[in-house]
């Protein structure tokens, strides 16, 4: 496995981050981005500190806690015969989780306890002020996570990210969309979080299954996180997260750069499963040159030729009525 570093910016800025990295397609850490949170300072006094701080803004509400036996060794994957998934979710509040990590911390081989991007704005409201960011618009709103040792598999997101890391130890592996062939994706249409997620383990490489994570491994972009660090995962790219710590927080920041009521991408894409794979290898063939073309725009744009007035999906620029009206033609 060659390890690949993901570059690092000490002092980042919303300007810079808009013209050089926000649609650069390439993962950076923006080092102590978040130093100065308060809960980053609690973070580093003790796990007791942090579990008084997120006990302090919790508000009580009950929201989905995500736990795996401790034989599992901290992995929230499928079961054995993919007809589910290998853990249970229970209703608990933020106090709960968080003082059943700390009566927990010394044990050698807990289970595995996960909340999972719940808005701080309905479980810890009075937190949201204290989690400054800068480089994005207020309008995108932080989501917390708290769990304890854990891994996260394989996966990617639709929208931007950006993960801050306030307490534990946090390692994040990351590969390129064009690695997705490399890393077996499991079903698309019945996924443990609502993204695909690799069938491949990262921890035991089985690679008489999976040969092909070989070439995944000797492209893999390794970012160590401290707390206080921000790593900026563009969308479509796989990562797997390994959370070590007794009581371990992190909040991220997704958004989407597309137009609200676009079609979904997803559903777009098993849509084409239905539509073109079953197809005779010739047409196959033939449908590609035409996505090339039409979609992908491989001989640029594939409406330049007409006039301007002549409406199209393919035109650029479409207002958001243009948009309705197609999806709705589409949908009949």
């Amino acid at each position: 496995m060659s390890i690949l570093s993901v570059p690092v910016v000490n002092h980042i800025d919303r300007h810079t981050f808009d013209n050089d990295i926000r649609f650069s397609g390439q993962p950076v850490i923006f080092k102590n981005i978040a130093e100065h949170w308060p809960a980053v300072q609690a973070a580093k006094t003790s796990p007791d500190a942090l579990c008084s701080y997120l006990k302090r803004h919790d508000n009580g509400k009950p929201v989905g806690v995500a736990v795996c036996d401790a034989d599992l060794k901290g992995q929230f994957f499928y079961n054995d015969a993919l007809t589910g998934l290998n853990y249970k979710t229970f209703s608990q509040t933020l106090s709960y989780l968080a003082d059943w990590c700390i009566a927990n911390r010394y044990d050698a081989n807990p289970q595995a306890v996960y909340l999972q991007a719940q808005s701080v704005d309905l479980i810890a409201p009075g937190m949201s002020p204290a989690l400054p960011l800068g480089l994005l618009d207020a309008s995108v709103r932080p989501r917390l996570w708290v769990g304890n040792t854990l891994r996260t598999q394989t996966h990617f997101d639709y929208a931007a990210n950006i993960a801050v890391h306030v307490s534990g130890k946090k390692t994040f592996t990351l590969f390129a969309p064009d690695q997705t062939g490399n890393l077996y994706p499991g079903p698309l249409d019945r996924t443990p979080a609502g993204v695909p997620i690799s069938m491949a383990s990262l921890e035991a490489p089985d690679f008489d299954t999976f040969p092909r994570l070989r070439d995944a491994l000797d492209n893999a972009y390794v970012a160590e996180l401290e707390p206080g660090d921000g790593l900026f995962i563009p969308p479509l790219w796989w990562h797997h997260v390994q959370t070590t710590g007794p009581l371990n927080m992190l909040v991220n920041y997704w958004w989407n750069e597309a137009a609200a009521n676009l079609f979904n991408p997803m559903k777009a894409l098993e849509i084409a499963g239905l539509a073109y794979r079953h197809l005779p290898p010739t047409e196959r063939a033939a449908w590609r040159e035409l996505l090339e073309f039409f979609v992908f725009e491989d001989k640029g744009d594939p409406i330049a030729h007409l006039p301007d007035h002549v409406d199209s999906v393919f035109r650029s620029g479409l207002s958001s009525a243009q948009i309705d009206q197609h999806k709705s033609r589409l949908s009949r």
